[in-house]
């Protein structure tokens, strides 16, 4: 009997450890250094740092197209787990060449900023408000014009911040999550292929206890409905197993008008861009043109 309870105690405590061990490896991603920056697609860019409002130091890179005399539009690009800014250097360089001030910034615990943990949404907020803020000080910036583009979590993070901070004029989220609770759940069952019970549970109640926030307010689902009149694109592969695109059709579905939804056909996670080629940096760009610069 004592054998049984002994036996009984250890795998409750092995779950247990498992559980917030899965929460641990999700929010302290490997930092990888960065690799093409700007000036590989034939801009020059500036390194730059800003400061969240809970003291974390994020790291840069301002890219600008030839100064006009009236004030220009510009777009912050947010990256995803395990990314970096220089991600998205070919994507920042085709927007400066279309007339756009470009911020690529690395999120906390990542890239070359501050910080050794992600929350996957939640402080991520505050890195978008400062990245906001920085580029509002910036000479010759038009702030009634500044766009955000953001893929995977910086999707999810992106839609959340445009939505209840009320500081950008058009959005792009790329693989964006409804909800991290059905993102954990995701990860969970088909990434881990472990049982909902009692892992998906003990998981959320690890994040909870470690953030000191709730779960079930990380949902760009539901803060998606506060977005409109903002102009919103939604972009999603349909071979995306990570976060499938189902993901991107509840988001459109659930948001208000303007809107439009581009679900490309054979990319999975980070895939998109590649999959869609050319066409997904003139899609990308247009779309800032016509709201940012009323452009048709």
């Amino acid at each position: 009997m004592k054998t049984a309870v002994n036996i009984l105690i250890a795998v409750i405590v092995l779950i247990i450890a498992l559980s917030f061990i899965l929460v641990y490896a999700n929010t302290h991603p490997p930092r990888y250094p960065l690799h093409i920056p700007p000036s590989e697609y034939g801009v020059a860019y500036e390194s730059v740092t800003f400061t969240t409002d809970d003291g974390i130091v994020l790291a840069g890179w301002i890219i600008e197209p030839p100064r006009g005399n009236a004030a220009m539009p510009a777009v912050v690009i947010c990256h995803g787990v395990g990314a970096n800014k220089s991600d998205f250097s070919e994507l920042g360089a085709s927007l400066v060449k279309r007339g756009f001030m470009v911020l690529l910034f690395d999120f906390r615990a990542h890239g070359e900023s501050k910080g050794r943990r992600t929350s996957l949404g939640h402080l991520e907020q505050k890195d978008i408000a400062a990245a906001l803020n920085f580029i509002k000080s910036r000479p010759g910036i038009d702030s009634s014009r500044i766009g955000i583009y953001g893929f995977s979590m910086g999707g999810a993070a992106a839609i959340l911040s445009a939505a209840r901070a009320k500081g950008f004029a058009a959005v792009v989220a790329d693989s964006a999550f409804t909800s991290l609770r059905d993102q954990a759940r995701d990860a969970v069952t088909g990434f881990y292929h472990l049982p909902a019970f009692p892992f998906l549970h003990l998981s959320i109640l690890g994040y909870e206890l470690y953030f000191q926030t709730s779960v079930s307010a990380i949902s760009p689902e539901e803060e998606i409905k506060r977005l409109a009149p903002v102009p919103l694109l939604i972009i999603a592969g349909d071979g995306d197993r990570l976060i499938p695109a189902e993901n991107g059709r509840l988001l459109y579905r659930a948001a208000g008008e303007p809107k439009e939804l581009w679900v490309i056909p054979g990319a999975d996670h980070g895939g998109t861009l590649v999959a869609a080629g050319p066409v997904y940096e003139q899609r990308v760009g247009q779309f800032f043109e016509r709201h940012l610069k009323g452009r048709r």
